[in-house]
């Protein structure tokens, strides 16, 4: 396989647990080695504590505020903020600002990206 470039508004889009989330490179392009998506999330949304088995997060801020924490360590990401989050360490966060918050969602190995397409609905018109 080759490499590819996705151009904005490209990358199958799904509704997801109160977020749309746009698959910008998933695990089955990549080796299953990462996967790269944006995530979009209305003011006020709760992600509650939740634990990725196995895989790492990591969340690049790209608008909007974010309120969370990683098991003791509580935080707040603004633009241009990098939040990690190594695997199996329950975390979670509250969109705190008063619009979207946007934020690039990279994970590996890849899993989230495969969860995201098998218990989301496809959006038809997943322009970001």
């Amino acid at each position: 396989m080759s490499g590819f470039v996705l151009a904005p508004g490209q990358g199958a889009g799904y509704d997801w647990r109160g977020a749309r989330v746009f698959i910008k490179a998933s695990g089955d392009v990549t080796a299953g080695q990462l996967a790269v998506m944006e995530s979009i999330y209305p003011p006020g949304l709760s992600v509650p504590a939740h634990v990725h088995a196995g895989e790492d997060e990591i969340l690049y801020i790209l608008d909007g505020e974010l309120r969370g924490f990683c098991d003791d360590d509580h935080w707040t990401a603004v633009p241009g903020s990098v939040v990690f989050v190594p695997r199996d360490r329950r975390h979670g966060f509250v969109v705190t600002s008063h619009e979207t918050a946007r934020a690039l969602v990279v994970v590996g190995p890849a899993v989230l990206d495969r969860q995201v397409a098998a218990t989301g609905t496809l959006v038809e018109d997943s322009q970001v």
